[in-house]
């Protein structure tokens, strides 16, 4: 996977704590101006690599479910250093592959390979294009990061109980030690997370120059309120009735995949990976009251599915 520039961070201690942060979100970012060959006379099943509670994984699953493109799902294999067996030689998902050498890294060119090859209409509009890069690789993304790895009470609420759900009893699983092995375990991550997340934060105007983790946990309030600005202008697109989707049209596009698979990781559960929500109220504001009822006419109508998907076996 080599979207844009990206690094693997490689672990020290146990790979499921240890590597907790790529577990769920070393997921690709939409890479720009970057071509794939997309064979139109393609016909094979797609398979999409994954990992289980990722957003951006979340978007392609969504995409492709919504408009009827049958695909397989196979987990790629966590090792100390990251995914260790993906095609391409990466270490970030999603991944699309299809016949024997058709191989498309990152999300936003996996939803443009559905659109050219099997004709989903994801992108109707310049502007569905636009909100879908903008909810994957803008100040919405850096805010779910910051939510679910820096600021402590959504850390608490969504990745720490997360990964202590992990801990075998033997080792202190249900107990308050689980979570202090979580915290050691996931700490040079969460670091390395604030490292690349402040900044991003911080070319917002309404939030400034964060001096550091503790002055980002500080400003709260005011990240929250940058954010609530920036689901108020993708709320924008929605009719008021908020009952169809962003950009129009009968069935979800780019900007609805990518908003949601986004949204998921602060107010949802992300389907049936049951990764906890790091800010359950966020959408009881009620400036966000659109917002809110699309959200809910997204998990009923296009629930987000990582499992029941793997390839037939040869008998």
């Amino acid at each position: 996977v080599v979207p844009r520039a990206q690094s693997s961070r490689r672990a020290e201690t146990h790979p499921r704590l240890s590597f907790a942060g790529s577990l769920i979100d070393g997921s690709s970012r939409p890479a720009r101006g970057r071509r794939f060959d997309m064979p139109v006379d393609d016909d094979d099943t797609p398979t999409i690599w994954v990992l289980w509670g990722s957003q951006y994984v979340a978007k392609v699953l969504v995409a492709l479910d919504s408009h009827g493109i049958k695909h397989y799902v196979k987990s790629g294999k966590l090792g100390t250093g990251g995914l260790e067996n993906l095609p391409g030689g990466g270490k970030l998902v999603p991944v699309l592959t299809a016949g024997g050498d058709v191989v498309v890294p990152d999300s936003e060119a996996i939803l443009r390979w559905a659109e050219k090859t099997r004709g989903a209409n994801l992108y109707p509009t310049p502007q569905c294009a636009e909100w879908s890069e903008r909810a994957s690789d803008g100040f919405l993304p850096n805010a779910v990061l910051y939510y679910n790895w820096i600021q402590p009470e959504g850390y608490a609420r969504s990745m720490r109980a997360k990964f202590a759900s992990y801990v075998p009893w033997y080792a202190g699983g249900g107990t308050c030690i689980a979570g202090y092995l979580v915290d050691w375990g996931t700490a040079k991550k969460r670091a390395e997370f604030a490292e690349r997340v402040l900044p991003e934060l911080s070319k917002n105007p309404d939030v400034g120059t964060l001096e550091g983790r503790s002055d980002a946990v500080a400003k709260e309030h005011v990240i929250r309120e940058a954010l609530v600005k920036e689901l108020a202008r993708f709320q924008s697109g929605l009719a008021d009735d908020a009952t169809g989707y962003l950009c129009g049209g009968d069935a979800p596009t780019a900007a609805d995949c990518s908003l949601y698979a986004q949204l998921e990781r602060l107010v949802g559960t992300m389907g049936d990976a049951r990764v906890p929500a790091s800010m359950p109220g966020l959408l009881d504001d009620a400036r966000l009251g659109a917002l809110r009822r699309w959200r809910e006419m997204m998990v009923e109508r296009h629930p987000i599915k990582y499992g029941g998907k793997r390839a037939p076996t040869a008998k």
